[in-house]
């Protein structure tokens, strides 16, 4: 997997990508902005509900816009168009005024490449306007999440951790789909896919074991071009040698797979904090998978490096989208 050293040159080589901080009021994000232009690693619009709230000795290379001085019609009479029934001009005059929305139609007018945002906004805030303005990619029916582990070399991805509370069979596939081809973006070599249970091959049963099997039952109608298996318990998952005993005949071949995908939010959200916590894990994200442009949610207890490492590798989406 790339490291960030790697992704900072891969981006210092390439066009520039714009990114829109729509918090352009939080020190935070003011001195990320000031972090990324001074390494020209990226261009950076922060984006402020008035005029008289954006600094003054700000630096230059940073473009400072406030929703009160930009011309909105266009973007209100876009929104109505591609929203169709499900608006109307009042609502989104309305939407309009809100940070978020703007941010995510000038994705769409490309304006900008990509947005970073959730320091002050929450999740739904976010995702709602990236959802019916960037919209999904084709062949996909909803957007996930993933984390990037790391520790010392080792690099894991985790899925979904933040977005759907409880994915069925069809949707659990596509998390999987979507992290691997996130893994494969970031250079991993033939990644492997493993999706998480309480039980390994059969070994416990139940609703929730049954949603597991079918969703590697949907990945092998689709036919996928990686290799994934399941369903696995932890241990079996992680450890090679418990896994070849457990389950001889799995598919999986590396001693460690790259991608975790974990059956609903409460585990995976519980699974990457105790990783995080407990095993000494960097958790880098979450990423927001799935969408025609890279949009992503900072946790609002982002430290300046968490959210400078977004921003870089939301970049490096934002190249590859």
């Amino acid at each position: 997997m790339y490291s960030l050293k790697e992704i900072k040159a891969i981006l210092k080589d390439s066009k520039t990508q714009t990114i829109i901080f729509p918090e352009g009021d939080e020190l935070k994000i003011q001195q990320t902005a000031q972090m990324l232009v001074e390494e020209n690693l990226v261009n950076v619009i922060l984006l402020f509900n008035k005029k008289t709230d954006i600094p003054t000795n700000a630096n230059p290379k940073i473009q400072m816009l406030s929703v009160d001085q930009i011309d909105t019609t266009p973007y209100i009479n876009k929104f109505v168009e591609i929203r169709g029934e499900k608006t109307n001009l009042e609502q989104a005059t309305k939407l309009m005024q809100l940070r978020t929305y703007i941010g995510t139609m000038m994705i769409l007018e490309q304006k900008v490449d990509a947005m970073v945002c959730g320091l002050t906004f929450t999740t739904a805030d976010t995702l709602r306007p990236a959802l019916q303005v960037v919209k999904v990619k084709k062949g996909f029916s909803i957007a996930s999440s993933a984390f990037i582990m790391k520790k010392d070399d080792q690099a894991f991805i985790f899925t979904d951790c933040a977005l759907n509370v409880n994915p069925d069979a069809k949707q659990l596939a596509q998390i999987g789909i979507m992290a691997t081809n996130f893994a494969k973006s970031m250079n991993v070599a033939n990644p492997e896919t493993v999706f998480l249970s309480y039980s390994t091959k059969g070994s416990g049963a139940g609703e929730a074991v049954d949603k597991v099997v079918g969703a590697i039952a949907e990945l092998d109608n689709i036919k996928p071009d990686f290799i994934y298996d399941g369903e696995f318990q932890f241990d079996a998952a992680f450890v090679q040698e418990v896994r070849n005993k457990k389950a001889p005949n799995t598919k999986l071949k590396k001693a460690t797979p790259d991608v975790f995908v974990f059956p609903e939010l409460q585990s995976a959200n519980i699974g990457y904090k105790i990783a995080q916590r407990f095993g000494g894990f960097d958790a880098v994200g979450p990423f927001i998978l799935g969408l025609n442009k890279p949009i992503n949610d900072l946790s609002r207890g982002a430290t300046l490096e968490d959210i400078y490492e977004t921003a870089i590798y939301t970049a490096f989406q934002a190249l590859n989208a």
